[in-house]
């Protein structure tokens, strides 16, 4: 057989494989249609503990050009500003997408806050928290404009897996997509304003373990995914 036609031959064979392969691998099934998946707002309480919903805080709008974007990105998203009785205030903010695929990027700390002019103050760093049997693989940064100073804690649920952004969020998405899945997502966000950032940090580590321990335990996954 001529080199030419061998070659020709092998390179049909391994297209033809890779064709097929793809097809295997591509995933059809998406992991929020395997159970049902209730409202950011029905899992998350508006009162527990010394926290309250603060009622005066009007939320800003963001940008009509964000706006749309977040519109194209998530299915729901959620943001309410607790208090306590010491006047402390503590935002939270959950954004959630039926495909992770489609961009969990655009609500991430690092590039929402500095899109709507913030300035990076201090870098992500990891941070864990516990709660339970659970361990969340968190990380805090610290984000500033004009006089206002914003630490910030959050953390991305792939799935039923705490990930981070980046190659273990692409990873874990391949995994999922190895089983023929579209895994959902959640961003799970937490920030407080104020100049020291331990504090900050400290108050927002109070604020998530006392929200969770006030959930439901079948509801904790929608948050934690497994442990």
């Amino acid at each position: 057989m001529p080199p030419d036609l061998l070659r020709a031959m092998v390179l049909a064979v391994v297209m033809a494989g890779a064709s097929a392969l793809a097809v295997v691998i591509t995933p059809g099934r998406y992991m929020a249609d395997e159970s049902p998946r209730e409202k950011l707002e029905q899992i998350v309480p508006r009162a527990f503990g010394e926290w309250r919903v603060d009622t005066s805080v009007i939320p800003v709008p963001p940008s009509p050009d964000l706006q749309q974007v977040l519109d194209a990105t998530y299915d729901e998203t959620l943001s309410l500003t607790y208090r306590n009785p010491q006047g402390q205030r503590v935002m939270l903010s959950l954004a959630y997408g039926r495909n992770q695929h489609k961009g969990m990027n655009t609500h991430r700390p690092e590039v929402c806050y500095p899109a709507q002019g913030f300035s990076l103050v201090r870098p992500s760093q990891p941070a864990k928290l516990k709660f339970g049997a659970y361990t969340i693989e968190a990380m805090q940064l610290v984000e500033a404009m004009d006089g206002r100073n914003e630490p910030i804690t959050y953390w991305l649920l792939v799935g039923d897996k705490i990930t981070h952004f980046g190659y273990p969020q692409r990873y874990l998405a391949i995994r999922y997509g190895l089983q023929g899945v579209i895994p959902d997502g959640v961003l799970v966000r937490v920030s407080s304003v104020g100049p020291d950032n331990q504090a900050g940090f400290a108050l927002q580590e109070r604020f998530i373990l006392e929200l969770l321990a006030t959930m439901a335990p079948a509801r904790l996954p929608r948050l934690l995914g497994t442990h």
